[in-house]
């Protein structure tokens, strides 16, 4: 007699509901939306923008004018935007090559970074060297302080050491993202479509939510505002705002911004590269009826990151300079924030029968 049943029995008197049967969510089909037109062109956009900034280096290397320093600088910012949009995809090939810890770590090391330079001789496959490469090495390199862009073309046309470090960096960030382009293209699509029988641990959808889930509250979350904001600074709560993203680059909004908005796009199963829409995970949340005091989860979730992006749209760069005169208004957008960690990590994982399998120790 259930009307939501696959052998609805327009006439049944009695009640059998132990003998209905039930359309199960197109898992299969949803792991292929957000494979195919979401993850792969992502990680094919991140790694053109990546060989772009390497061919930059080479050129300014070749040719160190301050237009093609500018023009360097101008990649450097459009491979870390492309950077924020596959950030979250922490799982896979991303986990594999540890693909986080290596592109993006900040604070950088600077006394590392000046100390390769001058040896002139360093591995950047050492994880030791993973807080003095990447796009926050770049962006001590390209924004020095004390140097004006005319100051930082002369630094590296007189400092050959400097000029080979600033091209090993851009070279090891295409070899990155080149990998796990690839092991994503050549095999490992197969193997998250695949992969679709269930949702428990080592499944497709449970290595995807527990990535999304983790990267949020960890790097979103924490390292974008609440470190530097000193939310986790013990008992204190002092501001540490040197722990910003593009500290030297003075400009860290932009970026925090992509990344909320990237997570929002792939969860709601639009595509890449258009506003297409189809099978997300908003839309598995719908099929299993996940609500929130009586709201749709999904609507919840996605009108929370809205809310997110209005509050760091309240605020203006530098941000190391914002969480010091301007306080409570970052409170307010790390508030909206730290309310979205439950709607995911507690909610949307009950709603959809996923264990969180990752470990923190915030204490939320």
């Amino acid at each position: 007699m259930d009307p939501d049943a696959l052998n609805t029995d327009l006439e049944a008197e009695i009640a059998d509901n132990s003998s209905c049967n039930y359309a199960d969510f197109d898992r299969a089909e949803m792991l292929s939306n957000v494979c195919d037109n979401y993850i792969l062109p992502a990680y094919q956009n991140f790694s053109i923008k990546n060989i772009a900034l390497n061919q930059a280096a080479l050129y300014f290397s070749a040719n160190p004018t301050l237009e093609s320093f500018e023009a360097m600088k101008s990649e450097w910012m459009n491979a870390l935007l492309a950077w924020q949009k596959v950030s979250f995809l922490d799982f896979g090939p991303a986990d594999y090559y540890t693909l986080k810890n290596q592109v993006n770590i900040y604070p950088v090391d600077t006394n590392t970074i000046n100390e390769n330079i001058t040896l002139g001789s360093y591995d950047l496959n050492l994880a030791f060297n993973n807080d003095a490469k990447g796009f926050q090495a770049l962006d001590f390199l390209l924004n020095q302080p004390g140097l004006n862009e005319d100051g930082h073309v002369a630094y590296f046309t007189n400092n050959t050491n400097a000029n080979d470090y600033l091209l090993a960096l851009t070279a090891n960030l295409v070899e990155l993202s080149q990998n796990v382009n690839d092991e994503w293209v050549n095999t490992y699509n197969i193997n998250f479509k695949d992969n679709n029988s269930s949702n428990a641990q080592g499944s497709s959808v449970s290595n995807l939510v527990n990535g999304l889930c983790s990267y949020y509250e960890t790097y979103i979350r924490k390292g974008k505002i609440g470190l530097p904001l000193g939310v986790f600074n013990g008992f204190t709560q002092e501001e540490m705002p040197k722990l910003v993203e593009c500290y030297y680059y003075g400009s860290s909004l932009p970026f925090a911004r992509a990344a909320i908005e990237g997570m929002s796009k792939f969860i709601n199963g639009v595509h890449f590269n258009s506003t297409e829409n189809r099978l997300g995970l908003d839309d598995y949340m719908d099929f299993v009826g996940a609500t929130h005091n009586n709201n749709p989860l999904a609507d919840v979730i996605l009108n929370q990151f809205e809310k997110i992006i209005e509050r760091l749209a309240l605020l203006n760069d530098p941000l190391s300079n914002e969480i010091l005169v301007n306080k409570p208004a970052v409170e307010d957008a790390y508030s909206e924030l730290q309310r979205l960690v439950p709607f995911m990590k507690v909610d949307m994982t009950s709603a959809l029968g996923v264990l969180i399998t990752y470990q923190d120790n915030d204490g939320d």
